[in-house]
């Protein structure tokens, strides 16, 4: 499948100037390890973990660095953020989808699944039902993912530079950007994902959110933000654009822009288990409201 190989590739372009050691995802990382860390059931054996998007491993380092003492797999469509994996933390790799991790990992197993900033490329609803499936029965669901609730000075840039001009070019890239937000799962509110949560038999048990002030002084820092760290990189993935077209696009692209770009990145840090039967959905989200935010 195009859209797919594609994919693959963009991620393979991604994992080679991927930062995790800064910025959101590092402090992403260190708060949710250390609140994971108190959370995650303890048995008499090590924590199994799965995570649905290991990336190069950042967040099973951070958990371990914490004290937690696991056993990992690591799932992800890029071989090359796989190999970074690998190489940062002992754990076993698995090249594939989200959207399939059934396929490959046994039901009920997991003490802890992890599912980061993923859901620009996977479906919300299946990955929810992935995670149900792959959770033991007490365990914790750790879901981060972005919202478009602090997103509105990003999408009056884009509207400003590129979607009302009447250059040909750089309404290709406004085309490009609206087809990547089209195709993105990510929840336009937190309400929006609370509800797709309940939906499919889970129940948020902890919340945190960070609300980050971006600032990018320039195109090179636009464009390492956006696709050499990943945040805007499904743009590139575009059926039978060959990939090197696609980031000399998007580099001339982000240079019609003015600067400093500046916007709020809004980053929603759930803890999420199997709802009970008998639980109050009403009361269930009051309770979650009421948890302590962070950011």
């Amino acid at each position: 499948m195009i859209t797919l190989r594609m994919g693959r590739q963009v991620h393979d372009a991604v994992a080679r100037g991927y930062n995790s050691g800064s910025g959101i995802i590092a402090e992403k990382n260190r708060l949710v390890a250390a609140s994971l860390v108190a959370r995650v059931p303890r048995r008499d054996r090590a924590v199994a973990v799965a995570d649905l998007g290991v990336g190069d491993g950042a967040m099973l380092a951070q958990l371990a660095a914490a004290g937690l003492p696991m056993r990992a797999t690591g799932l992800d469509v890029s071989r090359a953020m796989l190999a970074r994996a690998a190489a940062r933390v002992p754990l076993t790799t698995v090249h594939a989808g989200a959207e399939h991790a059934a396929r490959h990992l046994p039901a009920a197993a997991f003490d802890l699944v992890l599912a980061h900033f993923i859901l620009a490329y996977v479906d919300r609803a299946a990955l929810l039902a992935q995670a149900r499936t792959l959770l033991a029965v007490d365990g914790v669901f750790s879901l981060v993912t972005t919202t478009g609730e602090g997103g509105s000075g990003f999408m009056a840039w884009l509207d400003e530079h590129y979607r009302r001009t009447r250059h040909p070019l750089k309404r290709i890239i406004a085309a490009a950007a609206d087809r990547a937000l089209a195709c993105s799962h990510v929840p336009a509110t937190y309400a929006d994902l609370e509800a797709d949560i309940a939906a499919a038999g889970l129940q948020v048990q902890a919340r945190q959110t960070l609300r980050v002030p971006v600032s990018l002084p320039d195109a090179e820092a636009a464009y390492r933000f956006g696709f050499e760290e990943g945040w805007a990189a499904n743009i590139l993935t575009v059926p039978g654009l060959p990939l090197g077209v696609g980031e000399a696009m998007a580099r001339w692209g982000v240079r019609q822009g003015a600067y400093p770009l500046r916007f709020i990145q809004v980053v929603e840090m759930l803890e999420i288990g199997r709802a009970l039967p008998s639980a109050d959905p009403a009361t269930d989200r009051a309770g979650a409201r009421s948890a302590p935010r962070g950011g």
